[in-house]
């Protein structure tokens, strides 16, 4: 039988899988993803459908996501920082990842799980012009530090071969 990770393993694997740069005290956190799978087989419909619903389940989180990415097999939901957060030591990136887990282990959506490809992500590296009273060194997951604005609608970007995929949100 072959287990599964689940969130607190990904977020745990953090400490080692997560490029140093994420957590140095010098480059801001670019964003945190997670992903949710898309069944082999669901027809255009059947994706057009769980968007939708991923939609409006994302739409009354604590942390309202940025972005949902279609692939073939997945979606990848992107919660990008308000201003710069910054880790500044592997425990604090690895605390915020556990904290990240917990918000999805919450949210009541089959399936979703830390996107772990997010560690490799390059990092904000334009915190290096602005004055350290605009930087948040002690950034949590909530909506203080992540997730788009209440007003501000969740993004859909088609990155899949599919041409199905309109207006959704």
């Amino acid at each position: 039988m072959i287990h599964k990770k689940n969130n607190y393993h990904i977020a745990i694997s953090s400490l080692t899988a997560a490029r140093n740069d994420h957590y140095d005290g010098v480059n801001a956190i670019y964003r945190l993803a997670a992903q949710v799978p898309i069944n082999e087989g669901t027809s255009p419909d059947g994706v057009q459908r769980q968007i939708k619903r991923l939609v409006k389940d994302l739409m009354v989180q604590k942390v309202r996501a940025n972005r949902i990415n279609i692939h073939e097999e997945m979606l990848v939901i992107d919660f990008y920082p308000k201003g710069f957060q910054m880790a500044m030591n592997r425990g604090q990136y690895a605390g915020l990842q556990l904290e990240f887990a917990e918000f999805l282990n919450q949210t009541g959506i089959w399936g979703i799980e830390i996107q772990d490809g997010c560690y490799m992500d390059d990092p904000e590296d334009s915190v290096k012009s602005v004055s350290n009273d605009l930087i948040n060194f002690f950034p949590e997951f909530n909506s203080k530090c992540f997730g788009a604005r209440d007003n501000e609608p969740i993004e859909i970007i088609n990155c899949s071969s599919f041409e199905l995929y309109g207006e959704v949100a």
